[in-house]
């Protein structure tokens, strides 16, 4: 249990208590994803407030007396796909494509962070959730989900409590997907909402006396390819816009009496560009599209002004303030505004509009959101547009932190690379790369030198792009191309005089600092690499997919020439696992990380030879990226979709690592600045998430774990005082009095210890049954103990760490066998299949494998004249599992 801390005025404020119960906490954003529509949430005028999403992440962001501040909040499993807000701005409603949709109140916590106070657990778990709709008086919910076969259109009225929708209606397939949903505003058509998809135009409704839901496609007048839909204000009329640049205007049916009966009346070519969006604010209709200009029509679409940048971008999103414009006119005489939120308008410097009266144009401000990632805040009044938060044209594909300043550079699709001051929250510098001119040229990987003099950018063809980090001018000399392959690594040595890149065919060159111009000076080819570290000036290492690790050398001797690049020595440290990350650990000790969830540590000094062998974190796929915290107490690292912390020395308890869920996909890159903050992004993000690092949970969860081998027993089915943990202690001791090592006549005694040389078969005993490698690796491990004799704890620790997590199924051995025996449907010769087994991996010995057989096939008679002993191959896979 821990510590319960009590409710005073003077507590610590809701993040500083939630932070201490995680071991990461999400603090920063460095962009947004554009694909969402960003919601305007402003109801003042000193103050700017929306929410935007990046990945899992809302992001409630807050623009104040010329300083910006975000809340950050992670609700979702997956992606977030939908945002949408009530009439007053206090209720936000999120979805996620598969999972979930939440209702965040802004107004819970005073103060605080948005809660989420309502959660929708799947929907329809076969379906994939589209769009939700919140309406204007936040009473309604409506989802529309679509699966395989069918789409639907789904109903709550969620303030009653119910997880089960109140109404639910399918759509027909025919109509395409659903884009968005849009409730009415008007004080008496709340329930009334219009359902905008790919190839028409739903108009519905809800009867919450009745708890019908009830929906009318009207008459289809060939157009599709529909983006948005909105009612006009006070009418009975609502117009859709098309990405051929058309407005579809409809209205009531008057020949039938039902509340949604909607006719097509005409249609509007408004543009030859594509027009994305739609909406009716302050009695005029405003649209945005591909051509970035913005146009505001009455309420009868006669166009009256329009708004257009210098360098017009494609406009996805508008969003206008909750509340409207409060101003006073002044003609020429002075006027003090009520209240803060009033303000004087010069009535002679007012837009005019192109009418014949050239009335002015008064509306209130809006947030604009652009394809490329920009964000604007807009004032039509004052001719004033301001950009707000950071730009996020396109997915980011590299980034790295500065080894000594507080800063990151992050690079995207585009080859747009932008500087961050990680203090200040500010994108400091920016440099576009000139990729688009290249083939395949996006920048894959980027590397600061230890010192942060230089950084490194490779990119897919090859090119390696040396710039100054101090301003971002790229070297003269750049592009480097040393090959044609795409660059996966780079790595400097620690003096920072050489670099090693490697390239997507293993193909590794080494570069070297001469005048301020680096020269190739060695390439090799040893191995697919999967990962690369420095350990000296003059040797590196690399681990691959051929399960070798590979020690190069770098020959200091200038006068050479161009081949200074060796392998030094090559060691085998996996037999069926794969090497996904390492890192060099104090005491010269090397930990390697594989995909069978183990953590294996070497020694530098003995030509690489095993120290130990633990569990690793099995949660969510195996560890990918390995870094050390400052002070050697503590490393970070990530799997797929998570961050951990783990605490040095390793020992295989589960209890010295805690973890955060940190991607919805599959994370790419994670970088350490210093012991303060975990950077990462994943898979689509334009964005990357800055995570602050608190070792105190962690610290605090061991002092709960228990002692000896409570925290290892609840790896094991029932814990320390389940079957599993009896029958292994029961064994424990049958081994002590069991006849072995040819001392049949000598005393027995039991004792609470066990002779080393009987872990093997104990171990297979319990279930692990290990190869020769695993055993030779199991006994090297025993011999660093320094003792004859292993008490019931240690070779407890000692499986835990070393068994296979899962065991091979039919579809594995079936493989294997159709491999050995270069047959897929012929049943398997016996006596062919031992042969191969003499010469395919770990040779054994003839005995046991005629024993093995006979076990299996008593009828099995080796060596004899006879005909072959065939054996069906399904058989035999059975028997062997």
């Amino acid at each position: 249990m821990g510590e319960i801390v009590p409710y005073t005025e003077k507590t610590e404020s809701f993040e500083d208590l939630q932070h201490r119960c995680q071991p990461f906490k999400l603090e920063w954003i460095f962009g947004f994803n554009p694909r969402i529509p960003v919601v305007n949430l402003t109801s003042s005028r000193e103050v700017k407030e929306m929410v935007m999403a990046s990945g899992n992440s809302m992001i409630f962001y807050k623009f104040e007396n010329q300083v910006e501040s975000i809340q950050t909040l992670v609700g979702h499993k997956g992606s977030i796909n939908t945002i949408t807000v009530d009439g007053s701005g206090r209720f936000v409603a999120s979805s996620d494509s598969t999972y979930c949709i939440n209702i965040w109140d802004r107004e819970a916590v005073p103060d605080g962070p948005p809660v989420a106070i309502r959660t929708i657990y799947e929907p329809l778990k076969a379906n994939e959730i589209n769009t939700v709709g919140l309406s204007h008086d936040a009473r309604y919910l409506i989802a529309a989900c679509s699966g395989s076969q069918q789409q639907l259109l789904l109903i709550w009225q969620w303030t009653v409590g119910n997880d089960s929708p109140d109404d639910c209606i399918s759509l027909p397939p025919r109509l395409g997907k659903t884009k968005n949903i849009r409730f009415c505003t008007d004080l008496g058509r709340k329930n009334h909402f219009v359902v905008t998809m790919e190839n028409a135009v739903i108009f519905g409704y809800f009867d919450s006396k009745n708890q019908k839901l009830h929906i009318e496609v009207p008459k289809k007048h060939g157009f599709q390819d529909y983006n948005d839909s909105t009612f006009v204000d006070d009418t009975s009329r609502a117009v859709s816009v098309t990405a051929a640049g058309m407005a579809i205007i409809w209205s009531d049916d008057k020949k039938v009496f039902t509340p949604i009966k909607k006719q097509f009346l005409k249609y509007l070519h408004l543009k030859y560009a594509s027009i994305n969006v739609i909406k009716c604010c302050d009695q005029k209709l405003v649209t945005g599209d591909d051509d970035g200009e913005i146009r505001f029509y009455d309420i009868h679409m006669r166009i009256l002004y329009w708004f257009k940048q210098e360098d017009p971008e494609p406009i996805r999103t508008i969003s206008f303030n909750i509340l409207s414009r409060k101003y006073v006119l002044d003609n020429g005489q002075e006027h003090s505004p009520e209240d803060t939120d009033e303000e004087v308008l010069s009535y002679d410097a007012l837009p005019r509009d192109v009418s014949l009266e050239g009335n002015p144009v008064i509306i209130r401000n809006f947030v604009m959101a652009t394809k490329t990632g920009h964000l604007f805040d807009v004032d039509i009044v004052q001719n004033k547009i301001q950009e707000l938060y950071y730009s996020s044209g396109s997915i980011i594909t590299s980034f790295d932190v500065h080894p000594v300043d507080s800063q990151l550079c992050s690079c995207d699709g585009n080859g747009k690379m932008t500087l961050y001051n990680l203090e200040d929250k500010q994108a400091i510098m920016s440099l576009s790369v000139p990729i688009q001119r290249t083939r395949r040229g996006r920048i894959t990987v980027l590397s600061y030198s230890p010192c942060g003099t230089y950084l490194l950018g490779g990119a897919e063809n090859g090119y390696i792009w040396v710039i100054n980090p101090a301003t971002m001018i790229i070297s003269s000399d750049s592009p480097l191309q040393n090959t044609v392959e795409k660059i996966n690594f780079l790595s400097f040595s620690p003096d920072s005089k050489y670099f090693v890149f490697v390239d997507d065919e293993g193909c590794i060159g080494l570069l070297h600092r001469e005048y301020e111009c680096w020269k190739l000076i060695g390439r090799c080819l040893s191995h697919k690499v999967v990962d690369i570290l420095f350990i000296s000036n003059e040797k590196f290492l690399t681990i691959g997919d051929d399960r070798h690790l590979v020690q190069y050398k770098i020959d200091a001797n200038e006068t050479v020439g161009t081949d200074r690049l060796m392998i030094d020595e090559r060691f085998k440290i996996e037999q069926s696992a794969h090497s996904t990350a390492f890192l060099l650990l104090p005491s010269d000790q090397l930990l390697v990380a594989n995909d069978q969830f183990k953590f294996k540590i070497f020694n530098l000094n003995s030509s690489f030879g095993i120290l130990h062998t633990f569990l690793a974190p099995f949660h969510d796929g195996p560890i990918r990226k390995l870094s050390l915290l400052p002070g050697d107490h503590f490393f970070t690292f990530m799997t797929d979709k998570n961050i951990y912390i783990h605490q040095l020395p390793i020992d295989g308890n589960p209890f010295k690592y805690l973890g955060t869920f940190s991607h919805p996909k599959k994370l790419r890159a994670m970088h350490n600045m210093r012991d303060h903050f975990v950077f990462c992004y994943g898979e689509g993000d334009h964005g990357i998430s800055m995570w602050r690092i608190n070792a105190i949970p962690l610290i605090e969860n061991q002092k709960f774990c228990g002692s000896g081998l409570d925290p290892y027993c609840s790896l094991l089915p029932g814990g320390k005082s389940g079957c599993y943990v009896k029958e292994m202690l029961s064994l424990f001791f049958y081994n002590q009095i069991s006849p072995k090592h040819n001392e049949e006549d000598t005393d027995i005694s039991i004792r609470d210890a066990m002779d080393v040389r009987d872990v093997p078969n104990y171990m297979r005993s319990i279930g692990f049954h290990m190869t020769q490698f695993e055993e030779d690796n199991l006994t090297k491990e025993i011999e660093q103990m320094g003792t004859l004799f292993l008490t019931f704890e240690e070779v407890v620790k000692l499986f835990l760490s070393h068994r296979t997590l899962a065991n091979p199924d039919c579809e594995e051995i079936r493989a294997a066998i159709t491999l050995a025996t270069k047959g897929v449907f012929d049943p398997v010769d016996l006596q062919l299949f031992n042969e191969q087994l003499a010469v395919l991996g770990e040779k054994m010995d003839p005995k046991a494998m005629e024993f093995y057989c006979r076990a299996l096939f008593p009828e099995y008679t080796p060596d004899t004249e006879a005909d072959k002993f065939l054996v069906p191959l399904d058989e035999l896979v059975e028997k062997l599992c």
